[in-house]
C-alpha cells in the first residue's frame, strides 16, 4: 500500500462534505430574500443564478401554473428577439405615419397584392421555425440526458470504490475526492471557466494548483482516479489476482464512461445548428415581418400593438431556439451544473457515511471461513 500523500488534505473527506453542505445551507438561507425577478443574465448578487423550471400539475387544473406561466418574466429570452424586434417596431411607425397623414395613399393596389401573396410566405417560414426548435429542444434533451448519466456513474463510481478498496483507504479517499470534484471541472470545461472555489476542502492546494493548469479539467480529473484504482488494485493483497482484476476493469468502466458523457455535453455545446439554416431562417424571418406593417390597414397608432405582438409572437420562437441550443451557461434556461454538482456531493456524503457505519471488515469477518487457509502466492495480485 502507498503511504498517503503529502499533498492530501489533513481532514477528511466526510468531514469536508458535511462543512460544504452547513455552508451552502447557511448561504442559501441569507439569498432567500434576495432574489432578483428578472432573471436577465448577469442581474442577481448570487454568482449562481436560479433556474426557472415548471413541473405541471398533472391531479389537477393547475391554476397556478398556468398563471406563472403567463405572467411571469423571469425565464423568457427577451433579449434575444430585442434587435429585430425594434426593426420592426420602427417600420411599423413609419408605415403608421405615412398611411396616416398621407390621404393621397398613392400605392392602394399594392397593398391589395401584398395582402393577397404575403400570407403565403408565413407556411414555409412556420416550417422552418418549427424544424429549429425542433432540434434545439432535441439537443437540450440530450444534453440533459448526458448530465444525468455524469450524475449516475459519479454515484456508482463512489459507491463501489469504498466497498473494492477498503483495503486502501488513501486510494478510496483520492478516488472519491476527485468524484466530487469532476462535475464542477465539467461546467468549468464547458463554460471555459476556472471557478476554482468548489474544490476548496475537497482538494489540497496543490492539487487545486495543477488542475486550474490542467487545459482540460476533466480529463486531469480522470487521470488523477486512474491513478489511485490502479494503486488500489496494486495494493490488493487480500483478493485473488482474478478478481482484483476484474474490480479494476469495472471501475476503469466507470471512469471511461464519465469521459463518454463529458464527450457527449463537448459535442452539443460546439456543435450548433449549421450557419446557412440558421442564415436563411432570420433573413426570411425578418423581411416578413418588416413588410408586415405595409400588409396591414396602419390607420392609427392602436395598430402597433397588434404588429408588435404577431411580431413577438415569431420571434419569441427563434429566441426559445437560441436559449436551449447550448444549456451549459449560466443562464434561467440552461442546467443548473451548481445543482448537478451538490447532488453528486452530497451523494458522496452518504456513501461514505454508510460505509464508516458498516466498514468492510465486519463483511468479511462473516464470509470468511476458519478452516481457510491463506490464499497462494500465484493467486495473489501481482499487477
Amino acid at each position: 500500500m502507498l503511504p498517503p500523500s503529502p499533498c492530501a488534505p489533513a481532514h477528511t473527506l466526510l468531514d469536508a462534505l458535511r462543512q460544504r453542505k452547513l455552508r451552502q445551507a447557511e448561504l442559501s438561507n441569507k439569498r432567500g430574500c434576495c432574489r432578483c425577478w428578472c432573471g436577465l443574465p448577469g442581474c442577481g448578487s448570487a454568482r449562481h443564478p436560479e433556474v426557472i423550471t415548471y413541473k405541471a400539475d398533472s391531479a389537477g387544473c393547475d391554476c397556478s401554473g398556468w398563471l406563472r406561466t403567463v405572467l411571469s418574466l423571469r425565464g423568457r429570452p427577451v433579449l434575444h428577439a430585442l434587435p429585430p424586434l425594434l426593426a420592426v417596431s420602427v417600420m411599423a411607425v413609419a408605415a403608421t405615419i405615412v398611411k396616416s397623414f398621407d390621404h393621397d395613399w398613392v400605392f392602394p393596389e399594392l397593398e391589395v397584392t401584398l395582402k393577397e401573396d404575403y400570407a403565403l410566405l408565413l407556411t414555409p417560414l412556420t416550417f422552418l421555425l418549427v424544424y429549429r426548435l425542433n432540434r434545439s429542444a432535441v439537443r437540450f434533451y440530450d444534453a440533459r440526458a448526458a448530465a444525468g448519466k455524469l450524475i449516475e456513474t459519479c454515484r456508482v463510481l463512489a459507491g463501489e470504490t469504498v466497498r473494492f478498496c477498503a483495503h486502501d483507504p488513501w486510494a478510496c479517499d483520492e478516488i472519491c475526492r476527485w468524484v466530487v470534484a469532476f462535475p464542477a471541472a465539467t461546467r468549468n470545461f464547458l463554460r471555459g471557466q476556472s471557478h476554482l472555489e468548489d474544490f476548496q476542502d475537497i482538494l489540497s492546494s496543490s492539487q487545486i494548483e495543477a488542475l486550474s493548469k490542467a487545459p482540460v479539467q476533466t480529463l486531469f480529473c480522470c487521470d488523477r482516479m486512474r491513478q489511485a484504482v490502479l494503486s488500489a488494485t496494486r495494493s490488493n493483497v487480500t483478493d485473488p489476482a482474478p478478481v482484483a482484476a476484474v474490480m479494476l476493469q469495472t471501475l476503469e468502466g466507470h471512469i471511461t464512461t464519465l469521459t463518454g458523457s463529458m464527450g457527449a455535453m463537448e459535442r452539443i455545446n460546439n456543435t450548433p445548428l449549421p450557419f446557412a439554416y440558421v442564415a436563411h431562417l432570420r433573413s426570411c424571418l425578418t423581411l416578413y415581418l418588416l413588410g408586415l406593417p405595409w400588409t396591414l390597414k396602419m390607420h392609427s397608432w392602436w395598430s402597433l400593438p397588434m404588429v408588435l405582438l404577431l411580431s413577438y409572437a415569431l420571434l419569441g420562437v427563434e429566441a426559445a431556439a437560441v436559449a436551449c441550443e447550448r444549456p451549459f451557461h449560466d443562464q434561467t434556461n440552461h442546467l443548473p451544473f451548481h445543482t448537478f454538482a451538490t447532488v453528486v456531493a452530497e451523494n458522496v456524503q452518504q456513501i461514505l457515511q454508510d460505509a464508516a457505519d458498516c466498514p468492510n471488515k465486519d463483511l468479511m469477518a462473516k464470509t470468511q471461513e476458519p478452516c481457510r487457509g491463506p490464499a497462494p502466492e500465484g493467486d495473489r495480485c501481482t499487477l
